[in-house]
C-alpha cells in the first residue's frame, strides 16, 4: 500500500518538475557511487583524442 502523503506530494508537481527531480536524484547517486571522476576522466581522454590536443602542458 502506498503512503497517501507521498502520492499527494507527487501530484502537486508538474511532469517537467518530476523529470528534473528524477534527474537530480540520478546525478546525486552517480556522484555518491564515485563514478563522476571516472566519467570525467574518460570524457577528457576522448576529447583530447578527438581534438588532437596534448594532455601534457609542457608540450605547447
Amino acid at each position: 500500500m502506498k503512503d497517501k502523503k507521498s502520492v499527494d506530494a507527487l501530484e502537486q508537481f508538474s511532469t517537467e518538475e518530476q523529470r528534473q527531480i528524477y534527474y537530480r536524484a540520478c546525478i546525486a547517486e552517480f556522484q555518491q557511487l564515485g563514478y563522476q571522476d571516472q566519467y570525467l576522466e574518460q570524457l577528457n581522454d576522448e576529447l583530447v583524442h578527438l581534438l588532437g590536443v596534448s594532455k601534457d602542458p609542457n608540450k605547447l
